[in-house]
């Protein structure tokens, strides 16, 4: 399971008296990221919900774990469906990762089946663990290039309470505050904010449940930490 090698972070946009984010102000990194998410594969995303599944998709995902290997074929690995490994190209590319996301150059072989899992069985029934060379060339048929970018740099994006991204502009910013009745920008509380490993989960699991993620993973956090600040006042 590959770590978090640093954080990113993310400049909130506060309506305080409705106590929502209107917007946030983001790099490329976060941007990046929030993209990433639809190259990984559903089953990265189920347990991490554990209770709060909302659907049938948790009810699949159990059926498959508690199914007897009886009903299996003999090459089928059950792991490869219950912790899924999504990879990305290229050890520096994404900031900010998410459980069983890995960095990868290697690719493994046996007849002639390639994969990207060492531990996956062949159609033959032997490992598929001999180590071959992997070159990956940024293409437009290649849904990320070798660093694993998505967007250009040196570019501020606006990201919505929904994770609606767009390019920040004046446009945009008007069209917000008339939609949430702000008067001008000066209105807004700004707030910067860390992204680390509990924040990347607490995200995942808020963008499949709700469609106030920024207000529903950042508000309760800042709330916490301002009462744990009067607490501390309050004891001198």
């Amino acid at each position: 399971m590959a770590a978090v090698t640093s954080k990113v972070s993310l400049k909130l946009m506060i309506d305080t008296e409705s106590r929502r984010v209107v917007y946030a102000e983001a790099g490329k990194d976060f941007v990046d990221f929030l993209f990433y998410i639809v190259a990984l594969p559903v089953g990265t995303f189920i347990p991490l919900l554990n209770q709060e599944m909302v659907g049938s998709l948790g009810n699949i995902y159990d059926s498959f774990a508690n199914l007897s290997t009886t009903y299996l074929r003999p090459n089928v690995n059950k792991d490869s469906l219950l912790s899924p490994k999504a990879y990305y190209c290229g050890a520096t590319g994404l900031p900010l990762h998410v459980p069983n996301v890995e960095s990868s150059r290697k690719v493994y072989r046996c007849c002639r089946n390639v994969t990207l899992d060492r531990n996956e069985t062949c159609s033959c029934g032997a490992t598929m663990n001999q180590e071959s060379k992997y070159t990956v060339l940024p293409s437009a048929n290649n849904p990320y290039s070798s660093e694993g970018d998505f967007v250009k740099g040196k570019v501020i994006y606006m990201v919505m309470d929904d994770l609606a991204v767009k390019p920040l502009s004046t446009v945009s910013i008007i069209a917000l505050l008339n939609k949430f009745n702000v008067k001008e920008i000066g209105d807004l509380e700004e707030k910067v904010v860390d992204l680390g490993r509990d924040e990347v989960v607490k995200l995942l699991k808020a963008s499949l449940l709700t469609k106030t993620i920024l207000t529903d993973v950042f508000l309760s956090v800042l709330k916490e930490e301002v009462n744990c600040q009067q607490e501390v006042e309050g004891n001198f």
